[in-house]
């Protein structure tokens, strides 16, 4: 992950000289760049979004380790009632990164690829000396947020469109297929 970056929230930090014992960082996304995201992930809002953390040097320099906590708050699209919920999110996340680390993905292409979750985090590529933590903390959102948001007490009750397949399965969509079968039909317009 470079420097070179089209995310709405774009902090380019240098990381070829990190001290050893790490350097710190903080940011917080403005009130712009939290609507720029809130149209990226299409929610209703994002009210806030901060992240925090270190950026230690690792393998001799080779590699590079982000240790963080992200925090914000957004506003979901309830999937059953279509109404707001909103959801605060407040979780560390820890990434490797490497300048050495494309060879590893390279091995694997194509193949399926088994993650040890137990095991030593494996490392992103790092194709320059920059890292856009911006990013890094946006995708971190995406990885956080509720794929399938529900209000409270919502519940599916169903739709009427076409009648109740389940109470009358002749109305199936399959229904006409499965007549025209028994007939002896191919059911391919022939």
């Amino acid at each position: 992950m470079t420097g070179q970056s089209s995310s709405a929230l774009h902090r380019p930090v240098p990381v070829h000289d990190l001290p050893a014992a790490g350097r710190p960082f903080q940011l917080v996304a403005s009130f712009e760049e939290c609507q720029q995201i809130a149209r990226r992930f299409d929610l209703i809002a994002v009210e806030r979004l901060a992240a925090e953390g270190t950026l230690s040097p690792e393998a001799g320099g080779r590699r590079v380790r982000l240790s963080g906590r992200l925090v914000a708050d957004v506003v979901q699209t309830c999937v059953v009632s279509l109404d707001s919920v909103p959801a605060h999110i407040d979780a560390p996340f820890t990434r490797l990164y490497g300048w050495d680390a494309g060879e590893e993905w390279e091995e694997g292409a194509g193949e399926e690829v088994f993650l040890d979750l137990a095991g030593e985090l494996p490392a992103e590529p790092l194709d320059g000396d920059v890292l856009d933590l911006g990013e890094v903390a946006v995708e971190q959102l995406a990885l956080e947020l509720d794929p399938y948001p529900r209000k409270p007490g919502a519940l599916f009750t169903g739709c009427d469109v076409g009648g109740d397949a389940a109470a009358d399965p002749s109305t199936s969509p399959f229904a006409g297929l499965a007549r025209r079968l028994k007939q002896g039909g191919s059911g391919n317009g022939g």
